[in-house]
């Protein structure tokens, strides 16, 4: 019955009543003259102990109703108190008559005109028990209810969390098996070529740039400049396949490299445009990355001018890699992330647009990549 805050305090509001119910009838006895003998402060003492006793039974019952409509809350503990007031009425009537006290406690008073005045009294006594326990369990509910609803509201928030971290793990994992697929597939060319010096610097370019890509985190946002060195590692191993057919400019200016972007976001651009840009034509293309303030927005853009301009917004064999990214934007920035790709009269155009946050600590800034 202790266990709760509610039926704690029920128990130090039981004790109280009853206690001062003993205490103001025995001083109503005394001041109508009644003489306080061994026999009557036990009495006394004996009708309290079943009022507490009652009152124990009370409260049960208003924990077992408490879930039920508040009509039949009410009218069932209504009567449960009628019940427990005739009750004890009755085994005050019976333990004063054993006792032989009657004649002294009230000469005046037939049995039944006792029995109705302390059905009176026990039964105001125990209603407004009643109605305070009610009120307790009342409160025990909204507050189980609100906790409840806390809970709900945080298993929500993170299953939404964990939703995302899984979306946004497998959209950042997934770039990385078709970007060796094409290391690996170079690496064989030359291999098969004759090429073996080439080859063995790819792969070794290519195990310095899995080590910093796989063990980064998909969720964890990062300094700009750490992108643009894992943009380099990636652009060194191209530039060993594409020689001099391949340039990279990076514009970058001071104030932004602590910026924060997610990881892996860009290297699809720059791979589109080795894809459709470099390896189409045997001139050297340059590959354009330039970082910009607007407003509250970071700006990237990736630019190539290799081939003409489409007629169509995605290039070919670009599209997945494009959504790939606008799904990410829009999971991590809502509204505010953005990605716009269109054809020039030469070349192709990117723009990422994400909101301007700042990472904590700045690290050295990687050199340029240049083939």
């Amino acid at each position: 019955m202790f266990k709760t805050d509610e039926s704690r305090q029920a128990a130090w509001l039981t004790l109280g009543v009853w206690v001062l119910s003993g205490f103001l009838a025995s001083s109503i006895g005394v001041l109508i003259g009644v003489r306080l003998t061994t026999l009557l402060i036990y009495t006394v003492i004996a009708i309290n102990v079943l009022g507490i006793l009652s009152s124990i039974a009370l409260y049960r019952v208003a924990v077992w109703v408490r879930e039920m409509h508040p009509v039949a809350r009410t009218l069932l503990m209504a009567g449960v108190v009628v019940l427990a007031a005739v009750t004890l009425a009755s085994a005050d009537v019976l333990i004063m008559e054993l006792s032989h006290t009657a004649e002294s406690w009230s000469p005046n008073r037939t049995r039944f005109m006792r029995f109705a005045a302390n059905s009176v009294g026990f039964f105001w006594i125990l209603g407004m028990l009643g109605a305070i326990y009610l009120t307790l369990q009342a409160n025990w509910m909204v507050r189980e209810r609100e906790r409840q609803l806390a809970d709900a509201r945080t298993a929500a928030s993170e299953a939404n969390a964990a939703a995302s971290a899984a979306r946004l793990a497998a959209l950042r994992y997934q770039l990385n098996p078709h970007f060796l697929f094409n290391t690996l597939n170079a690496v064989s060319a030359a291999v098969i070529t004759g090429r073996s010096d080439e080859a063995e610097t790819m792969l070794s370019k290519l195990a310095d740039f899995l080590r910093v890509t796989l063990v980064a985190d998909p969720q964890a946002l990062i300094p700009l400049e750490d992108e643009l060195a894992t943009l380099q590692a990636y652009l060194e191993i191209e530039s060993v396949r594409f020689r001099d057919r391949l340039a990279v400019e990076f514009i970058c200016p001071d104030d932004l490299r602590n910026a924060q972007t997610p990881s892996f976001l860009l290297q699809p651009l720059i791979e589109n445009a080795i894809k459709h840009g470099v390896s189409s034509t045997s001139e050297t293309v340059t590959i354009r990355l330039e970082a910009s303030q607007d407003g509250e927005d970071l700006v990237l853009k990736v630019q190539d001018d290799g081939g003409g301009g489409q007629s169509d917004e995605v290039r070919p064999g670009a599209g997945v890699g494009l959504v790939n990214i606008r799904m990410r934007l829009e999971t991590l920035y809502g509204e505010r992330g953005s990605l716009q790709a269109v054809p020039l009269a030469r070349g192709y155009l990117a723009v990422v647009r994400l909101p301007l946050q700042w990472n904590a600590t700045v690290t050295p800034f990687r050199r340029r990549v240049a083939a």
